[in-house]
């Protein structure tokens, strides 16, 4: 059924926990994502370029003194890396933030599909972050997925 996919599963624990808007922009790793959105009190915030979406969660986060994070969507390749000066910017600066990014369907994992981007291992994009934020999980299966958004 198309409300357990985890998609709606993580929209559910985001109204959940409060989260009012998320900043992002469209692509083809986050379609299942926005989908369940549609039907969600959670406003998504589109724009045109994933480090002005990085730089607007900071500033959300900042306008609400901190209090709740701020919500960046991107998807792999090109998307993830363009919001990295806006995570680090807010990371940082101890900005609350919440990364969700989108990623090719793991059976494509280590082929090079399109935008993948291959730090030595495979299905590692969101390696790019550990430098400079707290924590970066990838989550490869379903069940995992309550764990470790509590954690984040």
């Amino acid at each position: 059924m198309k409300k357990d996919l985890v998609a709606f599963q993580l929209v559910k624990f985001l109204e959940a926990r409060g989260v009012e808007k998320i900043f992002g922009l469209c692509g083809h790793t986050v379609i299942g994502f926005l989908d369940a959105l549609k039907d969600s009190s959670i406003r998504f915030i589109s724009v045109r370029h994933e480090q002005i979406a990085a730089h607007a969660a900071d500033g959300y986060s900042r306008g609400r003194g901190c209090q709740v994070p701020g919500v960046l969507m991107t998807h792999l390749g090109p998307g993830i890396a363009n919001a990295t000066t806006g995570v680090a910017e807010a990371s940082l600066n101890s900005i609350p933030m919440v990364v969700i990014a989108g990623d090719v369907p793991s059976c494509y994992f280590g082929r090079h599909p399109h935008q993948e981007v291959n730090l030595h291992a495979d299905a590692s994009q969101y390696e790019i972050y550990r430098p400079f934020v707290k924590r970066a999980w990838r989550v490869d299966r379903a069940e995992l997925l309550p764990e470790i958004m509590d954690k984040a």
